[in-house]
């Protein structure tokens, strides 16, 4: 069986300086401990590389390498030197930028080694890569990375306690003189350049402390460097006190008239450094820097705003303003730019993307790359396929849609909540999610989700009656009926696919609250053929351990329902809705007839145990049902799956043991498909897929490994759910505590 992936639906870490744009046309950045790869024309992620074991929180090209060597650092404290080898792969195959090719080279942790804040590297002509990286403990590590053996040698440590430095840029001057810089939290910038050593067993140069510049009245959060044609460089530094201060290094020039500069004038080795300007015209923390080879700056602040700067007469003026004006949500993390595309990562990870018209120079915006920020809970297809939604612990639900061939995007967000949400499902065309306040609620959606996806994926939905839009109330979770802000017909679809516009105009109204348990929602079923859903919530004690049925006609409560000592932990309706497979964290599992209302009783459903097991020796994570009903998995954290077959499948009774498969991880999600095809995630990220076979033949076993997919294929965390497409069999959706979310296109091998 071949696989390929549809969609990953990741965001960018919530860190300054996790964020590259290649100009081939390739957004790099760190999402939780993964390298991804963003294509600009496909506008869809196109590979995710895992290698580090904690979150990514620097990621930067080697200066001078011509974006071929990518440096990465984490809170595990490892630094990982990658190679692109994308010329290669393209020489070999014809392949164009998407084929973007990483290989870590060099792997860099000393042991229990602390946190990496901010690392940065340059090309040095007779001694490669020189890397150096901040601890959250103060230190400064410089060293140069062997790549024969895939080590950094570190040549120098400095320890810069009691002061903490943000920043570190390096920059080569003169004759391969190597010079440093680093932000601090003095408002100083530190400037270091490098002195041959005294040591007679040490080839190396160290670097030593020159001076030291100062303008800010707070942290210097970001520097910048770059090289003018006449030879001078231009340092710009940004910092909390929300300036940007541009300091120039002159070179030529024997003496310097102080009577011409109001401050003074620093000797740096040959250079002579003199503050050229102070620029005012953010409001909040200037997080970002960045020059460009026309000399124009880009900087991002909290504040939300983007701004392209540029010298016109010895005065630097505002060229280009982007961003939002106004809001709530403080963005700007990192912003990139080149010629043609800006990208800005934010508060919740989504990186806004603008694109240069050629005609006007006008700057537009593209679609944004979007996805949760947080573990994601859970997620659930519509009964017809046409989309897929998504909950996360980041407190918003999304809506992805088809997007065209092989490409996804999010449409709307009809949640946006003040609770970590842990369970969903799709009812009809209603959504209803559980969150640890207790409560269920549903929504419905609205005319601007409507337009949004029959735009996308080009096809038309019938929905039953529909409010315009919704909005929140400033001090309430509850979202209400509106008319909206904006008139969608006037903007591009590009614009609807921006981040912004997702968060303020696509939540859906809420129709109903459903309250009824004592503690956190954890699981929630939903009939495919009745109206009725089950829930439960979390529990240590037998009377709380209820399964509460729904009616999603009349938002009743239908009764309470009790067998399992310890809470619910899935609930899943067989495909024909008779049957309700419920699973336990007290080990067993058990079978409920679904009793249908008498004439006359409308919507009078409930609920009886037809029979329980428990062979499993730890808490079920996992229970689903094949596609006939015919026979049903479960498993659980003895890292066991059990395959339970009835012996009466039009009676759909009577299941018994068939099948015990034993991993070597804990079992965290299943599905299966009409095929009888059956997934399963692990805690490990790592997902699988077999074949189950009713005869076990001579040609063919009973459960055969079709595939298995690594960490950079699958999830690099736990895998929370996996669920097939009700309408296309072979297309697997995936969520997982890695943030991600992923649509897979299974293939058969034929016969």
């Amino acid at each position: 069986m071949d696989i390929t992936v549809e969609f990953v639906g990741a965001t960018c870490n919530l860190t300054y300086n996790c964020l590259e744009l290649v100009s081939g046309g390739l957004i790099i950045f760190g999402s939780n401990h993964a390298v991804v790869v963003y294509d600009l024309e496909e506008k869809k992620i196109v590979k995710t590389h895992v290698k580090h074991e904690g979150k990514i929180n620097c990621l930067r090209f080697i200066k001078g390498s011509d974006n071929k060597w990518l440096v990465t650092a984490g809170t595990d404290g490892q630094l990982i030197l990658w190679e692109n080898r994308c010329d290669r792969a393209g020489k070999e195959t014809g392949s164009k930028n998407s084929n973007f090719l990483l290989e870590s080279i060099v792997c860099h942790q000393p042991s229990k080694g602390p946190s990496i804040i901010v690392c940065d590297g340059i090309v040095r002509e007779h001694q490669g890569q020189t890397i150096g990286y901040i601890t959250c403990l103060s230190q400064v590590f410089i060293g140069t990375a062997n790549i024969t053996d895939g080590t950094l040698v570190i040549f120098q440590e400095l320890n810069l306690e009691p002061s903490v430095a943000l920043d570190i840029i390096f920059h080569i001057l003169g004759d391969d003189e190597l010079s440093m810089g680093l932000g601090m939290d003095s408002g100083e910038v530190a400037l270091y350049s490098t002195v041959t050593s005294e040591s007679t067993n040490s080839s190396q140069t160290q670097l030593t402390k020159l001076c030291a510049l100062k303008k800010h009245e707070d942290w210097v959060r970001c520097l910048a460097l770059t090289k003018l044609e006449n030879g001078d460089r231009l340092l710009a530094t940004g910092g909390q006190d929300t300036f940007i201060a541009i300091w120039r290094f002159k070179t030529g020039v024997d003496r310097v008239s102080t009577e011409d500069f109001e401050f003074q004038v620093v000797q740096f080795q040959k250079y002579k450094i003199l503050f050229d300007s102070l620029i005012i015209g953010h409001e909040g923390w200037i997080n970002s820097l960045q020059w460009n080879s026309k000399g124009e700056l880009i900087s991002c602040s909290s504040d939300q705003t983007i701004i392209i700067w540029e010298n016109v007469s010895e005065i630097w003026t505002e060229k280009t303003r982007l961003g939002v004006l106004g809001g709530q949500i403080p963005g700007g993390f990192c912003v990139k730019f080149n010629e043609s595309f800006v990208a800005c990562s934010g508060f919740q990870g989504a990186i806004q993307i603008w694109s240069r018209q050629e005609q006007n120079e006008e700057w537009l915006l593209d679609p944004s790359v979007t996805g949760h920020f947080n573990s994601v809970s859970d997620l659930d297809y519509h009964p017809d396929g046409h989309y897929l939604v998504t909950t996360s612990q980041d407190q918003t639900t999304r809506v992805f849609s088809p997007w065209g061939d092989n490409r996804w995007h999010e449409i709307s967000r009809p949640q946006i909540h003040g609770h970590d949400i842990f369970a969903l499902k799709c009812s009809g065309d209603c959504i209803i999610s559980g969150a640890e306040e207790k409560i269920l609620r549903a929504f419905q959606p609205t005319e601007v989700f409507v337009r949004n996806f029959e735009d996308v994926s080009e096809t038309p939905l019938s929905l039953r009656s529909v409010s315009q839009a919704a909005t929140m109330p400033a001090l309430g979770l509850s979202n209400q009926s509106g008319t909206g802000g904006s008139d969608i017909r006037n903007k591009r679809l590009e614009e609807r696919l921006d981040e912004d516009f997702l968060r303020s105009e696509t939540l859906w109204p809420e129709v109903s609250k459903l309250y009824g348990h004592g503690y956190e929602i954890c699981a929630i079923g939903a009939s495919g053929k009745d109206p009725i859903i089950a829930s439960g919530c979390n529990s240590s004690k037998p009377q709380f351990s209820t399964i509460v049925l729904w009616c999603t006609k009349s938002w009743k409560n239908l009764g309470e329902f009790q067998f399992h000592k310890l809470n619910v932990t899935d609930l899943e309706f067989s495909n024909n809705g008779r049957r309700l497979l419920s699973v336990s964290r007290d080990r067993t599992w058990a079978l409920w007839n679904v009793l249908h209302p008498v004439e006359g009783q409308r919507d009078n459903f409930s609920l009886e145990v037809l029979e329980n097991g428990g062979f499993h020796t730890r808490a079920l994570s996992v229970g689903t049902w094949s596609q006939n009903g015919s026979f049903f998995v479960t498993g659980a954290r003895d890292k066991k799956l059990i395959i339970w077959k009835s012996t009466k499948p039009m009676e759909m009774k009577n299941y018994e043991l068939v099948h015990v498969e034993t991993f070597q991880s804990p079992i965290s999600a299943a599905t299966t498909n009409e095929d009888d095809v059956i997934v399963i995630g692990f805690d490990t990220g790592l997902i699988f897929i077999f074949l189950y076979s009713a005869e076990e033949t001579e040609e063919t076993k009973r459960f055969q490994c079709l595939l298995k997919l690594d960490r950079s294929e699958a999830h690099h965390g736990i895998v929370k759910k996996l669920k097939f497409n009700p309408c296309e069999k072979y297309q697997l959706a995936s969520g997982s505590g890695d943030h991600s979310v992923k649509i897979y296109q299974l293939t058969p091998l034929p016969l």
